[in-house]
C-alpha cells in the first residue's frame, strides 16, 4: 500500500502540464515553509509564474493544493511487505514520520494542513483521507503482526499506534525537543516485549 502516487479522480479541469505543475507545488511548501500557513493562490501563482485561473482549476483551494505538494515531496512508501520483523520495518516508520516532519520541504506543508484540519471540516476530511488514515492503518497492521510475533506488547493496536506517533508531532509542532535516532529507539522500547 502506497500513498505518494497522485489521487486518482481528485482533480479538476484539463490534464495538467507537468512542469507548471511541479513549478506550483514547489513554490507552495516554499511558500508555506517560510511564510507560515495563510498563503492563498494569489501568492503561490505570482512565486510559480502562474495564473490565479489555472490554480483554481486544478486546485478547489490552497489546502487541497498543500497536500498535493506534501504527497509529491513524500517519495517513500509505507508498505507492510518484504523482510525483516514487524517491529523493525514498524521502528523504520516511526523514524520515516520524524523525517517528514521535521524536513522544511515536507514539515511546512503538514503543518499547514494539520492546522486547517482543525479549522475546515472539507480540508480535515481530506487530509484524514489521504494522509493519515493510510499511514495509521499500515502502522496498526505491523502492531498487529508484531503482537502475534510475540516482539510487541499485547495491547490496543490503535492505543501502540498513538503512543508511537504523537509524541514526534508533539515535539516538532510544540516543544521543539530532539526527533532523532534516541528518540525513536525508545519509541519502540515502549511499546517491545519483554524479551526483545
Amino acid at each position: 500500500m502506497s500513498t505518494n502516487s497522485p489521487r486518482e479522480g481528485s482533480h479538476r479541469g484539463r490534464p495538467r502540464d507537468a512542469r507548471l505543475r511541479q513549478r506550483i507545488l514547489a513554490a507552495a511548501a516554499e511558500l508555506v515553509t517560510s511564510d507560515g500557513i495563510d498563503v492563498g493562490f494569489d501568492r503561490i501563482a505570482r512565486a510559480a509564474g502562474a495564473s490565479r485561473t489555472t490554480l483554481y482549476r486544478w486546485w478547489s483551494n490552497p489546502h487541497e493544493l498543500l497536500l498535493d505538494a506534501l504527497l509529491e515531496a513524500v517519495q517513500f512508501s509505507i508498505e507492510t511487505e518484504g523482510p525483516g520483523s514487524a517491529i523493525e520495518k514498524l521502528r523504520a516508520q516511526v523514524a520515516m514520520a520524524g523525517q517528514v516532519l521535521s524536513d522544511p520541504v515536507t514539515g511546512g506543508p503538514l503543518r499547514a494542513l494539520a492546522a486547517g484540519a482543525l479549522a475546515d471540516e472539507d480540508t480535515r476530511r481530506r487530509f484524514q483521507e489521504h494522509w493519515l488514515t493510510p499511514r495509521r492503518d499500515a502502522a496498526r497492521l505491523l502492531v498487529i503482526q508484531g503482537i502475534a510475533e510475540g516482539s510487541i506488547l499485547e495491547r490496543d493496536p490503535d492505543f501502540v499506534v498513538d503512543v508511537l506517533f504523537a509524541p514526534i508531532y508533539h515535539r516538532v509542532y510544540f516543544t521543539g525537543g530532539p526527533v532523532d535516532e534516541g528518540l525513536f529507539d525508545e519509541l519502540i522500547r515502549l511499546i517491545a516485549a519483554p524479551s526483545q
